[in-house]
């Protein structure tokens, strides 16, 4: 069994925080006055954050919400992370148990890769309430993809009990390939792969899945712009290296027409999804069909809304930015403790949620120094019904 770290079990005192995030009344209430008001100057509104999970050991960069308000943190085995049971499960006290429990949260070398968790990535909850894990497989030794590791887990969020898993061969992740994120459409599922660069498309009715413009440069990003966090800091590891992660940020129109996708650094790119589904083209022939949006700032997370406004964290200036269809950008929210707000997600009720994972502060990021701060915390506010007179829209979570 898991042996859980002695800080894990705490209380957060966020009682009301939580019963709020399940009910969304009070938030409601407060959107439709004193926000309205707020958005009369310049300046982004005061949305009225909360930290909603904490975590004194683990960093996590991913987050997801059931209906009920239940919340779930994801926390990769990054540098200094080594034991990190990759997921938790909020309880409604604020404490974090390892998620669903047994070998899943423990993997060593001497564990089936296939039933434990390597390297979360990502969790969503769509419309059927389910939660869906990105385990990317890596063994954090090497930094390599373990066989056998790379998947994709449904699960009850509940019980624990496992749905389904997928998993690909080296036709669909061929060596070097790291799945990131992912989104469902309708039937279609859509997963990034950050390691080449590529979009994995996964039919979930038909079992049928292809990969598509594979290691195509407008799907790479390139050392010609770093990564940057706050004040300016470029990410760089010990020896000056600087990570290039490739097509990594992912989201899908309310018509599905759209794919848009992204690496942290930009541009933000689009695609017509039904040139992803042609199969009588060549992927020189779908690239000729992508295009640019617009630049953007070093980003870590994004989200979509019912309105098709795009939201995006934005590392640089620790904020979360509103790109709406007519390219505007607006500032929605900042905040001092947004040090790389991570994969957004928006609930139900119209709660932003921001899991803040420090990643600028790593030693592989931090030219070899661990500049942490525990605790690590996931910040919820609301979402206005209105952006300086422009109208932000409700969760897209189709299924």
């Amino acid at each position: 069994m898991f042996t859980a770290h002695p800080l894990l079990n705490y209380d957060l005192s966020r009682r009301s925080a939580l019963k709020r995030l399940a009910g969304g009344v009070a938030v409601g209430a407060f959107s439709a006055t004193g926000i309205s008001r707020a958005l009369g100057a310049d300046q982004p509104p005061h949305l009225p954050a909360t930290v909603v999970a904490s975590s004194p050991r683990f960093l996590c960069n991913a987050i997801a919400a059931t209906r009920n308000g239940t919340l779930f943190l994801g926390s990769p085995r990054w540098e200094t992370m080594d034991n990190t049971p990759g997921i938790f499960r909020v309880s409604s006290d604020g404490a974090l148990h390892p998620f669903p429990g047994g070998t899943w949260n423990q993997w060593t070398p001497s564990i089936d890769p296939s039933t434990a968790f390597l390297m979360v990535n990502g969790l969503h909850i769509f419309s059927d309430d389910t939660l869906w894990v990105v385990d990317q497989g890596i063994d954090p030794a090497t930094n390599t993809a373990v066989p056998g590791g790379q998947k994709l887990v449904q699960f009850d969020p509940q019980s624990g009990k496992v749905m389904q898993t997928l998993q690909w061969g080296e036709d669909i992740l061929p060596p070097g390939a790291t799945m990131n994120d992912l989104r469902i459409a309708g039937d279609l599922m859509l997963v990034t792969d950050s390691g080449l660069g590529g979009i994995i498309i996964h039919n979930m009715r038909s079992g049928h899945t292809v990969r598509r413009l594979s290691e195509h440069p407008l799907l790479r990003a390139t050392y010609a712009k770093p990564m940057i966090g706050r004040d300016g800091h470029i990410f760089r590891d010990k020896n000056g290296k600087r990570p290039l992660v490739h097509s990594d940020m992912l989201e899908i129109t309310t018509d599905r027409k759209w794919l848009y996708f992204s690496t942290p650094i930009g541009p933000l790119r689009r695609v017509p999804t039904k040139v992803l589904l042609d199969d009588t083209l060549t992927d020189a022939q779908r690239a000729e069909k992508i295009e640019t949006v617009t630049d953007m700032p070093t980003m870590m997370g994004t989200a979509i809304d019912t309105l098709d406004n795009f939201y995006f964290a934005d590392a640089e200036r620790g904020r979360i930015m509103v790109l709406t269809p007519d390219k505007k950008k607006l500032v929605l929210f900042e905040d001092p403790r947004l040090v790389d707000g991570d994969a957004l997600f928006i609930t139900a009720d119209r709660q932003m949620l921001v899991p803040i994972p420090q990643t600028e502060r790593l030693p592989t990021n931090n030219a070899g120094v661990n500049a942490l701060k525990p605790p690590f915390i996931s910040l919820s506010f609301p979402l206005p019904e209105t952006l300086h007179g422009h109208r932000l829209g409700n969760a897209s979570t189709s299924l």
